[in-house]
């Protein structure tokens, strides 16, 4: 059913200098919804009179951003048109789940990167029987066999699972639109996902790495500093920006994170509601965060710069450009050869296994399950105890010999 969009308005997004344009509607459940997007229009912030106080708006170049969002309508509706109808039970099932993504995207229920990997899942259903059948056709029998197949070429398990995981909600879409009178996923078993160990750097290695790393103050050093003292993630790092700094509270507002679709970077906000995050931190990192803000205000200055909070704060303090999350990955790899690194597993540590290291190390210190969850933006705390049960065992054990030793007091 086409979206009864609204006419829209357009806003200033003074984080991105930008104006925002916003499209809303209600739902098939009557829930309101609403997607944004940044124009190409710049804005410019309003005036405020030293003497009275009086605001005067600066609205130049909202024509042109009202035009963008009419444009921006425009589109949605037509694609809107296009969707509506041209899926039935019919429909194979290559491009049902296509659909199915396209209108996940559309409605901005999914970021335009997790469409991208969506779409990736998708593309094993090419050539095959089960892409081809029409949907309203599908057997459980026909999954349980394309699953087999994906095993048989060699598909790993984590591949075979997203894949099922994707057909599985698109035909739960189907049942509910009245194009299939039951879901055969209901009758298959999910495809167990394989478990990979922790590569987490232990006490010794982090003292390695400290070692080695240079001048706290450069982008790199207070990179790797953060994932390693907040948990923080890659694409989080590089899109934290000095006003989500909080340096008297000591605390790091996550907001935004760079995500990558198709083939480039993209500054959006976090992909859940618990991503978005506040970090308190300690003596140790405010010092870091503190000779990183001094040398950039230095190179500012020496170019005749003003501060600008709006700066990323692992970013260029001149041009004012963030680092590419692929970047420091590169640089994380060669820091890794020179420091000759190893993980708990035996393998060089990836970027993403400092934030592993974080939580493995705050569990085994006795932080609570909970407060280790809150801190990662995990959605729940059960999440956070199937991916750090070692570190959770190991904790408890320690627990237990504290208790054995209180409650043996006076023993012979």
């Amino acid at each position: 059913m086409p979206r009864n969009l609204s006419n829209g308005f357009v806003f200033k997004d003074e984080r991105s200098g930008h104006w925002r344009a916003a499209i809303s509607w209600q739902d098939e459940d009557g829930r309101q919804r609403r997607m944004t997007r940044n124009t190409p229009v710049a804005c410019y912030p309003d005036r405020v009179s030293r003497k009275t106080g009086k605001v005067t708006r600066d609205n130049r170049g909202k024509g042109a951003a009202e035009d963008f969002l009419r444009e921006w309508r425009d589109e949605e509706v037509r694609k809107d048109e296009e969707l509506s109808g041209t899926v039935s039970c019919e429909t194979p099932v290559y491009r049902y789940v296509l659909d199915y993504i396209d209108m996940k995207e559309s409605t901005g229920n999914i970021l335009a990167s997790t469409a991208d990997g969506y779409r990736w899942y998708a593309k094993h259903l090419l050539g095959t029987e089960l892409g081809k059948t029409p949907v309203g056709q599908v057997t459980a029998r026909q999954i349980q066999e394309f699953e087999r197949d994906m095993v048989q070429d060699g598909y790993g398990g984590n591949t075979i699972s997203h894949t099922h995981v994707l057909l599985k909600t698109a035909f739960i879409r189907a049942r509910r639109l009245g194009d299939i009178p039951s879901n055969p996923f209901d009758l298959v078993d999910a495809p167990k996902r394989p478990t990979k160990p922790i590569n987490s750097l232990d006490a010794t290695s982090v003292r390695q790495l400290n070692q080695t790393l240079g001048s706290v103050a450069d982008p790199f050093s207070t990179a790797v500093l953060l994932a390693l003292m907040t948990g923080m993630r890659q694409g989080e790092i590089c899109a934290l920006r000095w006003q989500d700094v909080d340096r008297v509270s000591r605390k790091i507002r996550v907001s935004h994170a760079l995500t990558r679709a198709s083939g480039t970077f993209a500054l959006s906000t976090p992909k859940t509601r618990s991503s978005a995050r506040t970090i308190p931190y300690g003596d140790e990192l405010a010092r870091v965060l503190e000779a990183r803000a001094r040398a950039m205000h230095g190179e500012r200055e020496a170019m005749g710069l003003d501060w600008d909070e709006g700066l990323f704060v692992v970013g260029s303090a001149v041009t004012g450009a963030w680092k590419s999350p692929m970047a420091l990955g590169q640089e994380w790899r060669a820091f890794v050869r020179v420091a000759r690194l190893v993980g708990s597993q035996g393998e060089p540590p990836r970027f993403h296994d400092l934030r592993h290291t974080f939580a493995t190390m705050a569990i085994g210190s006795g932080v609570d399950v909970k407060t280790v969850s809150a801190i990662l933006g995990h959605s729940n705390a059960a999440m956070t105890l199937n991916v750090y049960a070692d570190a959770l065992a190991d904790s408890k054990k320690a627990g237990m010999d504290l208790m054995g030793r209180i409650m043996s007091a006076g023993l012979s």
